[in-house]
């Protein structure tokens, strides 16, 4: 028995760890996926219920037991009421053809269906993974127990059978529970990681990282689709200075402040990212020349117009500086738009600083 034991166990954990590396690590399923995607889940979920039942446990003789209820608690658990109530249809069908139709068969299929209707519902109505977990294991008992009390006449057996069963399906409802704690710890762990590693820890925007990929990415598209692209890059005027009179932690303030009204004075699908220090940028899709000069110079207005208030209730002003870039119509190559809005930028900000430069087509001089 115990030897059965740990082959469903086994067999459940291997499953699971499948189905996260399917499923459940980029939260690719809920109960809000498509249906199609639901279906999917719930046919594996039902092959893992099918499997635990040809892997039954020996209790006592004559007498066996298994464990699909599992097989619905993680179709309620992670794709809602369609994945499990399907997942039981299925589970109950199987037990009718593979076993026959009879009484034990009828009554399983039955508590196949009233699992797969009421896991989703107590699943939904707790907070804790938990209790999720605590209840519905419960439940499964409760409803296994009433059945057996019906098609068991001989009373010692169904008390032996009921003491045993609860004991072993506790057992691995606890250990489940452990393991789908920990890949639900794991996976969020690993997308706050995934996050961090593309947004900027102070502003929220892009990094330098995600600017690179994203760039890469919109070129390709631009080129493919035939369409303009903008580049401005974006420098704080003398932010040395602000951190040296004020502080790091307005010099903090004040980067974090910027990134929001850079937000709030580009387009929704506009890219916005910070690319180090004191430096940002904006990418403007399948934006002409002149429509990006308006709107950083609609960017160095707002900025010059903000007050930044320190902590201390000090209102500071700064300006900043923005060299922009456009594809096709001032750089026939895309791989250098960086480079030349870089050399706008440069030139912005060796002729006065808090100004808009747009480099030129032949690129023999910047077009202010």
């Amino acid at each position: 028995m115990i030897e059965d034991l740990f082959i469903n166990a086994s067999i459940i954990i291997a499953f699971i760890a499948i189905l996260n590396q399917v499923f459940l690590k980029e939260n690719r399923i809920n109960k809000n996926s498509s249906l199609i995607l639901q279906i999917i889940f719930a046919i594996l979920n039902s092959i893992l219920g099918i499997i635990l039942m040809l892997y039954s446990v020996n209790v006592i003789q004559d007498v066996i037991i298994d464990f699909r209820g599992v097989a619905i608690t993680l179709s309620a658990l992670f794709g809602g009421f369609i994945s499990a109530i399907i997942t039981s249809i299925i589970i109950g069908i199987f037990r009718i053809i593979y076993f026959g139709a009879t009484n034990p068969s009828i009554v399983a299929f039955i508590d196949m269906i009233i699992v797969g209707i009421l896991f989703p519902i107590i699943i939904n109505k707790t907070k804790t993974l938990r209790n999720k977990w605590l209840n519905t294991a419960l439940l499964y008992n409760i409803i296994v127990t009433i059945s057996w009390a019906i098609l068991i006449p001989e009373y010692h057996y169904l008390i032996e059978m009921n003491i045993i069963f609860w004991i072993m399906n506790f057992i691995v409802s606890f250990i489940l529970y452990r393991y789908i704690e920990y890949i639900i710890a794991s996976n969020e762990l690993l997308a706050k990681y995934r996050l961090e590693s593309t947004k900027d820890f102070l502003t929220g925007l892009n990094n330098v990282r995600k600017f690179d990929e994203v760039f890469n990415s919109i070129c390709n598209r631009v080129i493919k689709n035939k369409e303009q692209l903008s580049l401005l890059f974006i420098d704080i005027d003398f932010f040395k200075k602000v951190n040296d009179t004020y502080g790091h932690a307005v010099g903090d303030m004040v980067l974090k402040e910027l990134g929001k009204i850079l937000v709030k004075n580009c387009r929704d699908f506009d890219i916005v990212s910070r690319n180090g220090g004191e430096e940002f940028s904006v990418m403007l899709i399948n934006c002409s020349s002149k429509k990006a000069v308006d709107i950083a110079e609609r960017i160095r207005i707002a900025v010059k117009n903000h007050s930044f208030i320190t902590s201390i209730g000090k209102s500071i002003n700064i300006t900043v500086s923005i060299g922009v870039a456009n594809y096709p119509e001032t750089i026939k190559d895309i791989n250098e738009i960086k480079e030349k809005a870089d050399s706008a930028l440069y030139r912005a900000k060796r002729t006065g600083r808090d100004k808009v430069v747009l480099y030129d087509n032949e690129c023999i001089n910047c077009v202010e």
